[in-house]
């Protein structure tokens, strides 16, 4: 598997090359660009090169990028998500908008994944709608888009897919781990889907909150996560979505996610046939 880690792991500051130079003296070399417009400004090209810089210089693949899913942090605060299913036109469109405006990193920097959340099929139209705009960019830049599965009703993996499957939608499945376990589906989602997995978010939680904590500190069986994903050949990105918290120094919390992959590369060895 592909191991990284995704600048999530500063959601609410500016990403800088020192960012990415800290990553790398960590001992990572592949990311997920966390692609909110507070923490990385689409519009300044200046900012852009600093980044692609860094990526060049510590020699960084860039897994893939998580498209913005929240306008600003006052509107995450008030709780407005973007919606590319809205029926609401002006939140579509917008939603459109502010994912294509984060698109612009692919042209400076080679990325395999795009990750949009997916919204679910209450609004089947409107998001046909939206997908049919976000493929015509991502062709263009020849970055392969996914949905990711996020909590709430129809919004799970086995609803992607069959969304995928049915439509003939050219995208791919993020597997977010965390979230399939605060459906209580993370073996079942793994077993049943796992082939349709083109990378993954990698979390844990306690199956109620979506704390985004290192591996095992919440309630996910890792053992049997590995073992699952070795039976569906399971060998794409894993990159760590961590929350930093206040009481850990970034390079702290760079050494504790590295350790926890070496407990799951340790599991997978064990594991393997």
């Amino acid at each position: 598997m592909i191991y990284g880690v995704s600048t999530h792991l500063f959601a609410r500051e500016t990403l800088t090359s020192h960012h990415l130079d800290r990553i790398a003296a960590a001992g990572f070399d592949n990311v997920e660009l966390f692609a909110n417009s507070h923490q990385i400004d689409f519009d300044d090209p200046a900012a852009l090169r600093d980044i692609s810089r860094a990526i060049d210089r510590n020699q960084l693949c860039v897994n893939s990028i998580h498209a913005p899913f929240y306008a600003s942090l006052e509107e995450l605060l008030e709780g407005n998500l973007l919606d590319i299913s809205s029926t609401n036109e002006h939140l579509r469109a917008l939603s459109v908008s502010e994912i294509t405006r984060s698109l612009v990193l692919a042209s400076y920097m080679e990325v395999d994944y795009y990750i949009v959340h997916f919204p679910g099929i209450k609004n089947r139209d409107a998001l046909m709608k939206s997908i049919d705009e976000l493929y015509a960019v991502s062709e263009q830049i020849r970055t392969k888009l996914c949905f990711e599965n996020v909590p709430g009703l129809n919004m799970g993996v086995a609803d992607i897919v069959n969304f995928i499957d049915e439509n003939k939608i050219p995208f791919g499945v993020c597997f977010d781990i965390g979230h399939s376990h605060l459906e209580g589906r993370v073996l079942r989602d793994i077993e049943e889907y796992g082939i349709h997995f083109y990378t993954a978010h990698i979390h844990d939680n306690n199956g109620i909150h979506d704390s985004h904590k290192l591996p095992f500190c919440g309630t996910i069986p890792w053992e049997e996560v590995m073992e699952a994903l070795i039976k569906v050949d399971y060998k794409w990105g894993f990159m760590m979505e961590i929350k930093n918290t206040e009481e850990h120094p970034l390079d702290t919390s760079l050494n504790q996610i590295s350790s926890a992959i070496s407990k799951l590369k340790a599991i997978s060895a064990k594991t393997a046939p």
